[in-house]
């Protein structure tokens, strides 16, 4: 590595026609611009430059040694800029994950003004509700919902965070009665996510009020569950048992009576949604897509 210096040293004292010019471009002293050709001649077992008083003359092994030089020199500044085109513009691949519910309209409202305005940047969104390495999976964003996180190098950026609700569909009730408190809800059927660290529809739900104290309840066995929210949804909406729902995402079931909300002044933990990313410094594409996302979700009403 010391030799890809001396070279660069080298080549630009040939580009310049003296040391102590070659010293005002590298921002060296022209004392240390000779020890550095020094050091390179003696690398390379010959000498480079004829020095005189009054100029420098290449040798015939530095006439051959130079296009080299600054070929590699060229190719450096090439890379540097390709890597300051990708961090300051918008383009090339982003890729980012979610769960199935956000990585459909909300996403699509969220970043279609992005693409419109620079046709150059391609995304590619993996909506899956598994949780996917983002170095093996190379993704630039990670949305999880209440997650709790493990790994010390991953950045989270809070997005938004909204009340859950427990809720069930009139077919269900009818059958089975409203509860009243929340002890009643233990005499209930659940429609169950399967726990991935938070409280959305785990067995142990702690329920909030702002008067009384917190309640903590373990449910009954559940006969269905998903890891996936939209599933959950899909069997209390038919009638199969009670679930907990981000209120934002069943206001309209809520509006047209497919779904009753049930103990309204008990609220389980709320609905927390984070971005993940692995750096703290951002690629321009990724930092202006993370901004689309959180103007998004902060529009969102969040009652």
């Amino acid at each position: 590595m010391e030799n890809l210096n001396r070279m660069a040293v080298f080549a630009s004292v040939v580009k310049e026609g003296s040391l102590a010019a070659a010293g005002r471009r590298l921002g060296i002293s022209p004392s240390a611009v000779s020890q550095h050709l020094r050091q390179l001649e003696k690398a390379v077992g010959v000498p480079l430059l004829h020095r005189s008083t009054r100029k420098l003359t290449l040798t015939d092994a530095g006439a051959a040694f130079y296009p080299g030089c600054a070929a590699m020199v060229n190719s450096a500044r090439d890379a540097e800029q390709r890597l300051a085109e990708m961090r300051d513009t918008l383009s090339g691949e982003l890729r980012i994950s979610s769960t199935v519910g956000i990585g459909g309209q909300p996403l699509c409202e969220a970043l279609t003004p992005l693409m419109q305005q620079h046709p150059g940047l391609q995304l590619r969104i993996i909506a899956t509700d598994n949780v996917l390495d983002m170095i093996e999976h190379r993704i630039d964003i990670a949305l999880r919902v209440n997650r709790q996180l493990s790994d010390t190098s991953i950045i989270a950026h809070p997005l938004a965070e909204w009340p859950l609700v427990i809720c069930a569909a009139p077919r269900y009730l009818s059958l089975h009665g409203v509860p009243e408190q929340p002890e009643d809800l233990l005499q209930h059927r659940w429609i169950s996510g399967i726990p991935s660290g938070g409280n959305i529809n785990g067995r142990m739900i702690e329920l909030h009020h702002l008067r009384q104290p917190p309640v903590t309840l373990r449910v009954a066995e559940t006969q269905v569950c998903s890891d996936s929210m939209h599933v959950v949804r899909a069997f209390t909406l038919a009638g199969q048992g009670i679930s907990l729902q981000p209120l934002f995402e069943i206001q309209d079931k809520l509006r047209s009576g497919e779904l009753m909300l049930l103990l309204p002044e008990w609220r389980p933990a709320a609905f927390r949604l984070t971005a993940l990313t692995l750096e703290r410094v951002l690629p321009e594409k990724t930092r202006q897509a993370l901004q689309a996302l959180r103007d998004y979700f902060r529009r969102i009403p969040t009652n």
